[in-house]
Parts: C-alpha cells; structure tokens; sequence
C-alpha cells in the first residue's frame, strides 16, 4: 500500500498489538522483491543450495578460521551462529534479514534512499506476522529437502554487536520470491501474513532526522567505527542536522597553580 511516513506511523500504533510478535524489513527500493543475498547472488551462477553447503561453506569456515576457532558445520547451532555473523558483515547465505522494531526497519529503508530522488522514486517496510505463520506451518532447518519452506531462525548473537543493537531476526528459506510465496498462503490461514508500506522517498532527510532523535542512527545501529563514521557523513553531509555544543563539565576544572 502506498503511504507516507506519517500514515505508517499512525497504522503502526494502531494495528501493531504487542501482544503479538511481527518482523519488519525495511528496503531502499520499493521494486526490489523479498529475496535472501543467496538468492540474489546465484543469480545466472552454476551454485545450487547443495555446493553452498558443501564445498563453498567449507572453505567460508576455514578462511573464517583466520580470526576465530573453525566451527562444526554438522552442529546446527554453530552453523546458525555462522550464517548470522556472515550474514551481517555482507557475505551471501540463505537467511533473510529482520528487525522486532518497525521504527528500524524504517531507518534501513530510508538510509539507502537516494540523497536527491525522483518524484516516482519509493521505500518499503514490509511487515510479517511470524506468529501467524509459526503457528500454521511447521518450522524446517533443511536447505535441501524438496518443499519449499519459511522458517524463524533465532541464532544467537555471540560475536555479533550489530544484530543485538538492530533488534535483529532472521528468517531461513530455500524459496527464492519469498513474497509470492508468503501470499500465496494466504487462503491457508485466513488473513493476511505480510504487509508492504510503500513510502516516498522524498522524506528521507525528514525521517532520518526523526529517527536520530529515537536514538536510531548508524552510530547505533553499527556500534563500531565505521558506524560512527557513517552517522558522522549522515550529519554534516547528508542531512547537516544542527549539532549542539557538548555540555559544559560538570565539575568546573581547578584553578591553574601558581608558579
């Protein structure tokens, strides 16, 4: 549906019940489908899902060996483990990014939006009732069994700041259009399972200015150096918010000695 940023959140507030789990996704291009960097990066490649857990995962570990103790590839939480962290640092795998926060979700959407947009030019955040879905279809881990399957996949976030500070969860699927094939389950439920918002673009420089006083900025959202950085060009370059002066301390600094 097409909206604005004020409409998304006022149907935020309204329809979110926080009695019930949803994941949200924001993306910078509102053509672009729900599809895993997997998916996307196999694209007119000779890799299927078998080679990728084969050879090419076990060769990821032993290069990952370098910086960390290799992990047990046939132990599903330390694969889980695995694919998260790979995940979050630009390496392709078969999980699906999300967030528990909408707000989020909005802060990727518009932080890739294009500085200086056309009028036609639009964001989305998609929101999915995991619940729902969680509890109508069975929850699978195999990449390599014929059914096409959507699962929650929880790993937990050792190693990992970036997906603690996102509020990050994933999902694991071995569909390519995820978003035809949620809908297409549709009739299996009774209602609906996903949502997308589509915003302009346009208010990039309104939301992100927003969303920095929530206390969502790359700063947070990528607690290392290079998210400072980033929050750094958001604020003098891209947005020049007005940057207040640091407080005064609060112990005035003892008198100079005399010599």
């Amino acid at each position: 549906m097409s909206s604005n940023w004020n409409d998304f959140k006022g149907w935020v507030g309204t329809n979110i019940n926080t009695g019930n789990k949803y994941y949200f996704r924001g993306q910078s291009d509102s053509s672009w489908k729900l599809k895993t960097s997997f998916h996307r990066s196999i694209t007119n490649k000779n890799i299927s899902m078998e080679k990728y857990l084969t050879s090419i995962m076990q060769d990821v570990n032993h290069q990952v060996s370098s910086f960390d103790k290799p992990v047990n590839l046939t132990d599903s939480q330390e694969f889980g483990n695995l694919l998260a962290r790979l995940q979050h640092h630009g390496f392709p795998t078969p999980l699906l990014d999300w967030t528990l926060s909408p707000y989020i979700a909005a802060y990727f959407a518009f932080k890739g939006a294009s500085l200086t947009p056309k009028p036609n030019e639009m964001v989305s955040v998609f929101i999915f009732d995991i619940d729902r879905w969680g509890s109508t279809f069975k929850a699978q881990s195999d990449l390599l069994i014929p059914s096409e399957f959507v699962s929650n996949f929880v790993p937990f976030v050792t190693d990992n700041p970036r997906m603690s500070r996102q509020m990050g969860v994933t999902t694991l699927t071995n569909v390519s259009d995820l978003q035809t094939f949620i809908l297409s389950k549709r009739h299996n439920v009774g209602g609906e399972l996903l949502w997308q918002f589509d915003m302009p673009a346009s208010e990039r420089s309104h939301v992100m200015k927003e969303l920095n006083l929530m206390g969502i900025n790359d700063m947070t959202m990528f607690p290392d150096f290079d998210g400072l950085c980033k929050h750094l060009k958001e604020v003098h370059f891209d947005n020049q918010q007005k940057i207040l002066p640091p407080p005064p301390p609060l112990v005035p600094p003892p008198p100079p000695k005399s010599a």
